[in-house]
């Protein structure tokens, strides 16, 4: 019993391969198999998307919705004056489970740095959730592609800038955006910065600025249905792109992306000693 859609499963049966045989009393077996399947039912869905919720009403932030054409993306905002707000995105989660050989139900985070530097900043903001992330009811658009090998693809990111170009909407007063992600929510934050006018900052924390290099590094399958920032060749003018990497960090290790980094014209990079994969804090790059 999975929580997840027919594609999904369909991709998770060809990771898994035959399953062995057990031998148990049917009886036992069956108590044992009711008492897995309504734990499945009780946290497959609900525990990351509580864990969000309560972190975020701890820290005062309110719940939206913001709709595009496939998906309803879930996230958190902070109402306040000010013209310029920011926008975080976590990193990608858990898109598989079992050593990677299984395709995780749900792909939601259950480490949440961005909402706790959100938390932590004043000023309008928002987090943003991505399509399929954080959902309470399953969506009928959404399958494993969109959080696996396709997690930074055309469709996510299109649904991501039509989500917040209808939160812009709501607060007429915000002129202006730096996008803030971590870890793979930093790619998704170069890629949307592309395609939103009110973006003029990037802040990229632990982020694989190439993607291909990234599936290469670590010797999983390419993420083909991805897109990929080190294949633009046209970056939007005028946007201040900063990227933070941790020296120790071994899943985005600097001295492989440092150079992809360095090739955004006008990017910022730093290394900051004596840290890994959870870079970086706001005190290094929050100005306000």
């Amino acid at each position: 019993m999975k929580c997840v859609s027919a594609s999904a499963s369909d991709l998770t049966a060809r990771q898994q391969g035959p399953r062995p045989l057990i031998s148990r009393p049917f009886a036992l077996w069956r108590a044992v198999g009711l008492f897995l399947l309504l734990a499945i039912l009780a946290g497959c869905v609900t525990a990351p998307v509580e864990r969000l919720a309560s972190q975020a009403r701890l820290a005062g932030l309110q719940p939206v919705s913001l709709p595009t054409a496939d998906f309803m993306l879930q996230g958190y905002e902070r109402a306040a004056a000010g013209r310029h707000a920011r926008i975080y995105i976590e990193g990608d989660g858990r898109p598989w489970r079992a050593g990677g050989r299984v395709i995780a139900d749900d792909p939601s985070p259950r480490n949440l740095p961005a909402l706790t530097w959100m938390a932590s900043l004043p000023g309008p903001s928002l987090y943003l959730g991505r399509p399929c992330y954080f959902q309470t009811s399953a969506q009928p658009a959404c399958n494993a592609m969109l959080w696996t090998y396709g997690r930074y693809s055309d469709r996510v990111v299109a649904a991501m800038a039509q989500g917040l170009q209808s939160w812009l909407q709501r607060h007429p007063q915000i002129d202006s955006l730096t996008l803030v992600g971590h870890s793979g929510g930093g790619v998704l934050a170069l890629l949307l910065a592309e395609r939103v006018p009110a973006v003029v900052e990037v802040v990229t924390l632990a982020a694989p600025t190439d993607v291909a290099l990234w599936a290469e590094l670590h010797e999983y399958t390419p993420l083909f249905a991805s897109l990929n920032p080190a294949d633009i060749e046209h970056w939007r003018p005028q946007v201040r792109r900063r990227l933070f990497f941790g020296e120790q960090d071994r899943q985005v290790p600097p001295a492989s992306f440092a150079p992809s980094a360095q090739s955004i014209p006008g990017a910022q990079v730093s290394v900051i000693p004596d840290i890994g994969h959870d870079c970086c804090g706001p005190a290094l790059w929050a100005d306000d």
